[in-house]
């Protein structure tokens, strides 16, 4: 057939090992399972299959009941008691896919029964690449005694021979063989009280004498050199796992020895002797366990050598490969994670790896860094990352930073922790590698005040966040987002409330830009307690404008952009409503953030600002601070009878005429005693007389003056 392939010879005859098969069979008493297939033959995947389908495990040893009394079988055999009285066979498939044909198939078999002989013949189903199916029947001719496990009734045994030219199927003559059924059902029993061995498996007449052709065969290893690594004391390593390869067309047998030229380390274990190989064939692990090396052996590096040999063609020129392994000493670290690291004082960590040694030659693994995590706020690290490694002798450094913008004083802590790993300073993977403790460091930062910070940046740079603050025990400020449009000089400072129609969470600040003209940017306050009857929401960001000598919201003196209240953070409002940049279409927006306790507005423009809320205005309240008193009756007698600005209540206008008189006090003394003291005094008591009096003439003194 055009897209078919043929597979390569072999002959199996069950045994594990390189003085067998060359390969390990399921293992006992495991074996391999009902429904479950092996691909014992050439590379990994093999050129074939078997497929268990007896309904119970079937063994590859030399453990069966009744096989041994026919001369066919021998030592080791595939068998099993097949139970599954529905279809009970074992399939054998050649090749990796369904297009992979052999030409001839023989092996040796014998059945027996538990009270009863067996059947004298096996029935076999074959097909080829096109599902062409052939069934053909084949006697079994020597009998023998099943022997007392099976009531000593007769077995019977056969050598089957099949040559793909002799099959005849549904659609004619098949093309190959790509694979076959042993129907066993005719011998299975529920409780498993039969036995079908296997024997001799021999594809494409590769088997026996027959099979041998020395002089044109050629073995070579798959590779020259291979090389490994292993942590002292995990386990004993082995020089194995070779693969072997006769490229010639002629079967013959081969060895393989351990060169003398080895490190006295290796010892000699279990190579490959007088193994057969047929023309073409590939055996994965072809040389056997050819040495091994104590996993006591100190850290160092070795290498053996092992030479491969045509036993029966001189003139195949022998083969060479090398082992090279490494055996490393375990990490052994040290670190500065006994005591809490003060990182205002000394912010640096680290982990040590010790030096190889003390002896000559001697290796240490590496410890790498697989994981980190950093808790705490304000805390963060640089260093330490993941895939970091400290080999023998080296260090690892990291640094510990504290973020102070945007917090009050306190005593802050964290922690630093790392995974860590076991590694190969030369990046390969390392056998033998066991868990390494993670370390964790106690982190703690001690802020304090810090009234006035300056700062210059460039145009372009950014304002925030980190780049400006102050703090003390109630107030941290800073500006947390902004571009600066020049080159410029910015200063913040905390200074003393200038304004009295307001109730400060915390203490006043002054921001300047030296540059005059000021781009949007994000001022916040961070806050600690509050004023009396006051809730965190309630809180705005407010200015005081020097012109009123009031307190304002903030967010009414820009010059340009309409307030827009934001319950949230400045970062969540910028993900959402402020559509993820700053720009001047964010002018106005403000917001508090009860969870952090930060309140935040959008600017563009310096002063003196605040956090708190707004004293409502009462009439005849001249000075703003939320009480009609003594001392808005002193701002009326103290510009009596003066020309002042007009509606200025600093100056005792409150009627707004441009003249301080007898209006201005009617507003006063009408609303006298109106709205709460400050500081919670006591109530302030009405006007003496005496002040009546001086008023009264005043009065008169003024009146003259007008005739």
């Amino acid at each position: 057939m055009a897209g078919s392939t043929w597979a390569q010879d072999a002959f199996y005859t069950f045994t594990s090992g390189p003085s067998g098969d060359g390969f390990n069979w399921p293992a006992s008493p495991t074996g391999l399972l009902n429904f479950d297939s092996t691909f014992p033959f050439d590379d990994f995947g093999g050129n074939n299959r078997i497929d268990n389908f007896t309904g119970n495990t079937v063994f590859f040893d030399a453990q069966y009941q009744a096989a041994g009394n026919s001369s066919l079988i021998t030592n080791e055999a595939m068998w099993g008691n097949p139970t599954d009285i529905s279809f009970s066979s074992i399939d054998l498939d050649f090749g990796d896919d369904f297009f992979t044909m052999v030409n001839t198939v023989a092996f040796d078999i014998s059945l027996a029964m538990a009270g009863e002989d067996a059947p004298d013949f096996i029935e076999i189903d074959f097909f080829d690449d096109t599902e062409n199916f052939a069934t053909q029947t084949f006697p079994l001719t020597e009998i023998f005694n099943a022997g007392p496990a099976f009531g000593g009734f007769n077995g019977y045994a056969g050598h089957i021979h099949v040559n793909a030219a002799d099959l005849i199927g549904f659609g004619g003559p098949l093309a190959g063989i790509s694979g076959m059924y042993i129907n066993l059902t005719n011998i299975a029993a529920p409780g498993g009280t039969s036995e079908f061995a296997i024997d001799n498996l021999d594809i494409n007449g590769s088997g026996g004498s027959g099979g041998l052709d020395p002089s044109n065969s050629e073995v070579v290893l798959g590779t020259s050199n291979i090389g490994t690594n292993m942590i002292r004391n995990t386990f004993d390593a082995a020089f194995d796992f070779v693969e072997v390869e006769n490229i010639g067309s002629g079967g013959t047998t081969y060895s393989v020895i351990l060169d003398p030229t080895s490190d006295p380390e290796f010892v000699v274990a279990t190579p490959a002797t007088n193994q057969f190989i047929a023309g073409g064939q590939t055996i994965v692990n072809g040389t056997g366990t050819i040495a091994t090396i104590s996993q006591t052996t100190l850290s160092g590096d070795y290498q053996a050598s092992a030479t491969l040999i045509n036993d029966l063609n001189g003139l195949d020129p022998d083969d060479q490969v090398t082992y090279d392994i490494t055996i490393f000493d375990p990490p052994s670290t040290t670190d500065n994670s006994g005591s809490t690291v003060q990182v205002d004082i000394a912010p640096n960590i680290f982990i040590t790896n010790a030096a190889a040694g003390p002896h000559a030659g001697a290796r240490r693994a590496s410890v790498e860094v697989t994981n980190r995590a950093v808790t705490g706020d304000g805390f963060s690290v640089t260093g330490l990352n993941i895939g970091n490694r400290a080999d023998a002798s080296e260090t690892e450094n990291a640094t510990v930073m504290f973020d102070r913008y945007g917090r009050v004083n306190g005593m802050y802590n964290g922690f630093f922790s790392v995974s860590l790993k076991m590694a190969d300073p030369n990046r390969s993977f390392l056998n033998g590698a066991t868990p390494v403790s993670d370390i964790t460091w106690n982190l703690s930062y001690n802020l304090t005040t810090i009234s006035s910070d300056t700062v210059v940046v460039n145009n372009g740079d950014p304002l925030g966040p980190g780049v400006i603050g102050v703090n003390n025990d109630d107030t941290a400020a800073t500006l947390i987002d902004g571009t600066s449009n020049a080159n410029q000089t910015l200063f913040m400072a905390f200074t003393s409330d200038p304004g009295s129609n307001a109730n400060l969470a915390g203490t006043p600040v002054d921001l300047s830009f030296s540059n005059i003209t000021i781009d949007p940017h994000v001022f916040q306050f961070s806050y600690i307690n509050l004023p009396i009857n006051v809730t965190g929401s309630e809180l705005r960001v407010l200015f005081y404008d020097p012109l009123t000598g009031l307190w304002d919201e903030a967010v009414n003196a820009n010059n340009s952009g309409t307030p827009t209240f934001f319950a949230g953070s400045y970062d969540d409002y910028l993900s959402t409503l402020g559509g993820g940049i700053l720009d001047p279409s964010d002018l106005g927006a403000y917001g508090v953030d009860t969870v952090n306790k930060h309140v935040w507005a959008v600017l563009d423009y310096d002063g003196v600002f605040g956090v708190g809320v707004l004293i409502p205005s009462i009439a005849g309240d001249l000075d703003g601070d939320g009480f009609v008193g003594i001392a808005d009756l002193n701002i009326v007698l103290g510009n009596w009878n003066q020309n002042v600005t007009a509606g200025d209540p600093l100056q005792g206008d409150p009627s707004g005429d441009g003249f301080v008189g007898i209006e201005d006090l009617n507003q006063v003394l009408g609303n006298w005693n109106a709205g709460t003291p400050p500081g919670n005094n006591a109530h302030i008591p009405e006007p003496g007389v005496g002040i009546i009096g001086l008023l009264g003439i005043t009065l008169i003194s003024h009146s003259r003056q007008i005739s």
